[in-house]
């Protein structure tokens, strides 16, 4: 007859049919997958580093210490502007220290509280080369910066026209101190083994000299005045754990 509902066609007959058995195989699956995703979030590496302001940033270094005090005007050869050096810190601090004999030290330290593996930490001769300078030595320097102290570091003389500048710079990595690009990409990628994002820090100094020897000592005599009469957090930044 038209109309009439007959057993296993009625609308309600899906909701009585009993809900299908998971099998032990589906269940172990199930966990297996669990059991993956978990592990995949606890072996996520997580942010060890908090962020700063600029204002702190700022604070943490003296504008005067011992004999050096800060000029109103910096020279510092800056990375070419684009999307990308843009990216690479949270924080840049340029000065100019002068001593009581007139010795110039131009200051450069760079921060990003959290390294990602698509922007890293850009190296000088990178930003010389693009002003214009010629790299005429680049190699490893332990810079000692106390007497207990001793970064590794690079040495770095580049050359425009007349101008000849004498940098010195290091890159902390977290708790290390990578003296090449491949180094910094090793540094990261262990620190994520270990569970966390590390910071990265670039802290570059340089004088304008024909002399590189006696710019190295001027460099080193600043560096170790300013790590000398800073607080503990400019220490910690520059140094690590050191």
């Amino acid at each position: 007859m038209e109309g009439k509902i007959t057993p296993g066609n009625g609308p309600d007959d899906a909701e009585d049919a009993p809900a299908p058995r998971l099998s032990r195989r589906h269940l172990m699956m199930g966990a297996g997958l669990l059991a993956v995703s978990g592990l995949a979030f606890a072996r996520t590496p997580r942010r060890r580093y908090p962020d700063l302001t600029d204002e702190q940033f700022e604070a943490m270094f003296p504008t005067s210490f011992g004999d050096w005090r800060v000029l109103p005007v910096s020279e510092l050869v800056m990375p070419p502007e684009s999307d990308l050096a843009n990216k690479l810190y949270q924080h840049i601090l340029t000065r100019t220290y002068v001593d009581k004999d007139g010795v110039g030290i131009m200051f450069l330290a760079a921060y990003n509280s959290m390294q990602l593996n698509n922007v890293q930490l850009h190296r000088p001769e990178v930003c010389y080369h693009a002003s214009g300078f010629t790299i005429d030595e680049s190699r490893p320097y332990d810079l000692r910066v106390r007497a207990d102290d001793v970064v590794p570091a690079r040495f770095v003389e580049a050359t425009r026209g007349s101008r000849t500048e004498t940098v010195l710079y290091w890159t902390r990595i977290g708790e290390e101190f990578p003296q090449t690009w491949t180094g910094q990409r090793i540094s990261m990628t262990k620190a994520n083994l270990e569970g966390y994002m590390a910071d990265g820090l670039l802290l570059r100094l340089s004088t304008v000299t024909p002399d590189s020897g006696q710019a190295a000592t001027q460099i080193t005599r600043f560096i170790s005045d300013m790590v000398g009469h800073g607080g503990a957090p400019m220490r910690h930044l520059l140094l690590g754990k050191a």
